[in-house]
């Protein structure tokens, strides 16, 4: 036996030596081949420069197109250069050995982050992870397994499965798994220190997950995940796996991220170039809504509706919240929109003494029945000057500007609306909806009121959408209403990809669940992901005991227990923050949260923490970036972040102590994947109530 795997292992370590030659080979000849391409690229510019003058329309054009061309495979050269980079750190993870039912000898499929050829035989090394044969090491544990090769499907037996870990071109470790995605390594990834941004997780992904990344059928899929679940790195290696099997017809310009801020968005930035795909381009709801509403009224985001909300919950105002977060009232507002068309009254127009009767007018209304109402106002207007004008002009006469603005006038005034917002604001004047709008100031919008009137504005005009879009993906849908999703629905014609954790609103007056959410896609495929692997079993518990998720299945990984420690002051407060923190400069672990309930009380403490001369970053609704270290930050930002230790500061019963502050704390404490701090002065609040009759603190 020992024998036997003294062979085996020479054997792997073999293996892995001529892969890496290999890939040494290269990633050399890459590396020439675009150092010729640069060279090539200099010399055709400044051939086209010395000769422009002798060069006519057409040599001028194939001289560009050949630049063109050569820059187009430079930068392939590139690409491929980056992906052998990586390689030569870590060719591969896995391995599945098939014995095809046609065949008597069992083969071994290497997996890694990308496939390698070899350059002279032509065999491939190691294959790709979204390959069709790489499902056999995710889906299958030993015995009858089948993928889908080129050929057809291919059935058989897969004999052994094996799991490395490669750093360096090292060989650290290699495990036999007779099943899934073997539990030691799952451990030993869980176990490792956070990185200063989200990573990929090939080498990790579990059956369930890997369900959600090769659904190739559905045109919108909608996740559930539990906090922890992975469920934003899954739905990135799924984008990834969808620009691999389409790459003839999807590009990473097709793809769009819709991204709950900026900070959460540099965070997840190095994902799909890990897995050799180009980043894709990411926008917020702030940046559509500025789109739309910049010229037509000021508006509140939601981050500011949320700060509001912290500070002190408007009963009236979380009422306004509720009557618009219902799929009922998109069906109510769209109808009464579609109405409102009849409500046009044809007239007679009279300009530059010519006319136009009114059934002329109603009967050209009336054509466009199937554009929005102001396009078919305009169309109105646009005809009518078209007509008026050429009579004009056929009795010598001159057609001015101000007339064509006296016709557009007139024919808007046979309509009584004058604008979007104008019959917005109307549709509040029924009996049913007295009081469910209301300005903040006489230029301002409530946040609510922010996407109806975006839908307003494109059901009742022609408005540009995102053709170019073929992919979108939404995190954190359960801070989206059905109306921000009906928005998303006209301006994205695409396929989608919308996830997020129910237990995780940070406004539980607007907040969606799948079944909101399945009322306007009723089309999704619905996945759940009820795993989580983020944090140990004991700060999931705990966890669990501020909002308890019946479905969710934590990761047996032990650590030590969330700490809950009162302060007599503020101050001995702060002291004891700082001890944790310089703990943890003294600990294994790299990245530090400080979660705070409110932006403003994460930089009171950011202020008397930074005082002390350590060095922290704060991260509010204007950063743009995430930074390693120690960060500070509150609830709704950090969400999304995870960090190998948390710090939870004032959880005492007036911090904490509504709704909306029991998700928020939920938030804050399932960030955590090693350690749980939490401190407070005065009584701990009521959500810690099974942590203080367990301690026999008060």
């Amino acid at each position: 036996m020992t024998d036997t795997l003294t062979t085996d292992e020479a054997a792997e370590h073999r293996y892995l030596a001529k892969t890496l030659e290999l890939l040494e080979s290269a990633h050399a000849n890459m590396v020439d081949s675009i150092d010729r391409t640069a060279i090539s690229i200099g010399q055709q510019k400044r051939q086209m420069w010395e000769h422009q003058r002798d060069m006519d329309h057409a040599e001028k054009a194939n001289a560009r197109m050949e630049v063109s061309t050569t820059i187009t495979v430079g930068n392939y050269a590139v690409k491929l250069r980056d992906s052998l980079e990586r390689l030569r750190n870590s060719p591969y993870f896995g391995r599945v050995d098939f014995l095809r039912t046609d065949t008597d000898v069992s083969r071994p499929y290497y997996i890694g982050v990308h496939g390698f050829w070899d350059p002279e035989t032509q065999d491939l090394r190691v294959h790709d992870w979204r390959a069709p044969v790489s499902s056999l090491y995710y889906d299958y544990e030993t015995g009858s397994a089948s993928f889908l090769a080129p050929e057809g499907v291919a059935e058989g037996e897969i004999t052994g499965k094996r799991q490395y870990k490669i750093e360096g071109g090292q060989l650290q470790y290699q495990l036999e798994s007779s099943i899934n995605i073997g539990d030691e390594v799952l451990q030993r990834e869980l176990s490792e220190s956070a990185d200063d941004k989200m990573r990929n997780i090939v080498a990790t992904i579990q059956r369930e997950q890997n369900a959600v990344i090769r659904n190739e059928t559905a045109t919108v899929l909608i996740l559930q995940g539990v906090a922890g679940s992975g469920k934003t790195s899954i739905a990135l290696h799924r984008l990834a796996f969808l620009l691999y099997r389409f790459k003839d017809t999807l590009s990473s310009s097709n793809v769009m991220i819709l991204s709950p801020n900026k900070v959460f968005a540099d965070y997840i930035a190095d994902v799909l170039p890990e897995l050799g795909e180009e980043q894709v381009a990411e926008i917020d709801l702030d940046r559509i809504a500025a789109r739309f509403l910049t010229k037509v009224v000021q508006h509140q985001t939601f981050s500011e509706q949320v700060s509001g909300l912290l500070d002190d919950v408007d009963q009236a105002a979380a009422d306004r919240m509720r009557a618009k977060a219902t799929p009922e009232f998109v069906e109510a507002l769209n109808e009464w929109i579609a109405a409102r068309a009849e409500d046009f009254m044809p007239d007679g127009i009279l300009q530059h003494s010519e006319r136009v009767t009114a059934d002329w007018v109603a009967e050209t209304y009336a054509s466009g029945h199937t554009s929005p109402v102001f396009t078919r106002l305009d169309r109105v207007a646009d005809s009518a000057i078209h007509l008026m004008k050429q009579r004009v002009l056929d009795r010598d006469g001159k057609w001015s500007a101000t007339d064509s603005t006296g016709v557009r006038k007139q024919v808007r005034a046979m309509f009584p609306f004058r604008d979007a917002l104008a019959l917005y604001r109307a549709f509040f004047d029924q009996p049913s909806r007295l009081g469910q709008f209301k300005m903040l100031d006489r230029k301002r919008i409530e946040h609510s009121d922010v996407a109806p009137l975006i839908f307003t504005i494109i059901a009742t005009a022609r408005h540009d959408s995102y053709e170019d879009i073929r992919h979108l993906l939404v995190d954190e849908m359960q801070d989206y209403t059905p109306i921000q999703y009906a928005v998303l629905r006209k301006l994205f014609a695409c396929n989608m990809t919308i996830l997020g954790d129910s237990n995780q609103s940070v406004n539980p007056f607007s907040s969606s669940n799948l079944e909101t959410i399945f009322s306007i896609f009723p089309e999704a495929d619905c996945l759940e992901l009820c795993k989580s692997y983020r944090s140990t079993t004991e700060i999931t518990e705990f966890a669990q005991n501020i909002s308890r998720n019946d479905k969710l299945i934590p990761i047996e990984r032990h650590g030590q227990p969330p700490q809950l420690v009162g302060c007599d002051t503020p101050q001995d407060e702060t002291a004891l923050i700082l001890d944790i923190i310089a703990a943890h400069e003294r600990s294994e672990y790299r990245s530090l949260g400080i979660v705070c309930k409110t932006l403003d009380q994460a930089e009171q403490l950011y202020r008397a923490v930074a005082a002390e001369g350590i060095e922290l970053t704060l991260l509010d609704y204007d950063s743009k970036t995430f930074t390693g270290g120690i960060i500070i930050t509150s609830a709704h930002i950090a969400k999304g972040l995870e960090f190998d230790v948390v710090i939870v500061p004032h959880v005492n019963d007036a911090v904490y102590a509504t709704d909306i502050d029991r998700s928020m704390l939920y938030i804050a404490c399932t960030r955590a994947m090693h350690q749980l701090h939490l401190t407070h002065t005065g009584t701990a609040s009521t959500f810690l109530q099974f942590e203080r009759e367990r301690s026999g603190s008060y």
